[in-house]
């Protein structure tokens, strides 16, 4: 069982909002603290069902929406700017170094896909962050471009610099759809059936969810290089894998972990990259909260 608490942070330009999670009857006491993400496109509300498998194991969660997304302020909608992510993760870091109910020296990051990255990459630079767990990281961008045909790939690279000359016009941002079936001239991030039935069943009727992305979401995930900061990394990291990936290339999360110094631990699962959430998600949460449960123990 777990107590759940409306939160709000405000950070440099925008007021980000989500929820704090603790285990019941954990009033007075500071407690580790995990901040969770979701992968790209995925809003709070999506991890909100997972918290209790953390707060059983005595752990508080920190969930909440990035800048540009969900409930969280920030225009262009949809726009998920992952370095900006990354930012705003250190200052809301900073915010709950300040609450009198944490423990500030055991604040974990936890994070799926891009948040897996995410997590990967404010661990390498914010000595802060006590541990992290990655599950299926994409960690390089300029991988991410393999992702779409070489057609598709030519008609979001045009869009780009075309998005930019909107914006700059004043106009509205241009999106796509997260997922869902491509069409001539409407390309969408993901169309693989095992992430469709991942993503339609996890998102399905949340009310902040919308099914699209601002064309300079990929431009701005293009760019990102998780893997150059491994050897920065120096909290204790547990990465967990899909064994036949393809959307964020199993071979090179397992390169990047090679770089990593000790302690860590890397799991493997059969399958695709959502489809391993869609098999074997209750064992992963179960996995990662007792692992962050030990390595946060005081």
């Amino acid at each position: 069982m777990s107590v759940e608490e409306s939160i709000e942070f405000a950070v440099p330009g925008a007021v980000l909002r989500g929820k704090l999670f603790r285990p019941e009857g954990s009033e007075g006491a500071r407690l580790p603290v995990v901040v969770m993400q979701s992968g790209l496109g995925g809003p709070a509300e999506s991890v909100f069902p997972m918290a209790p498998v953390f707060t059983d194991a005595g752990l508080a969660c920190l969930i909440y929406d990035h800048r540009y997304t969900g409930y969280s302020d920030g225009e262009p909608r949809d726009l998920f700017d992952c370095w900006q992510q990354c930012r705003d993760l250190r200052h809301v870091i900073t915010h709950l170094t300040l609450r009198e109910d944490v423990d500030a020296d055991r604040i974990a990051l936890w994070g799926i896909s891009l948040g897996g990255a995410n997590s990967l990459f404010t661990a390498a630079m914010d000595r802060r962050v006590a541990a992290v767990v990655s599950l299926i990281p994409p960690v390089s961008g300029w991988s991410a471009r393999k992702l779409q045909p070489a057609d598709t790939l030519a008609e979001i690279e045009a869009l780009i610099p075309a998005d930019r000359q909107a914006q700059l016009r004043g106009e509205p941002a241009a999106t796509i759809r997260l997922h869902g079936t491509p069409e001539p001239g409407k390309p969408v991030m993901f169309s693989d059936e095992e992430g469709l039935e991942f993503l339609e069943k996890m998102l399905q009727d949340l009310p902040s969810f919308t099914n699209r992305l601002t064309v300079s979401t990929l431009d701005y995930l293009f760019e990102m290089e998780v893997r150059a900061y491994a050897e920065r990394i120096t909290a204790p990291l547990l990465m967990v894998l899909a064994a036949q990936d393809t959307v964020a290339p199993v071979e090179e999360a397992r390169e990047m972990f090679e770089r990593v110094p000790e302690p860590k631990e890397l799991v493997e699962y059969d399958g695709q990259h959502y489809e391993i959430l869609s098999k074997f998600l209750p064992e992963i949460l179960a996995r990662t909260s007792t692992w962050l449960a030990q390595a946060l123990k005081s």
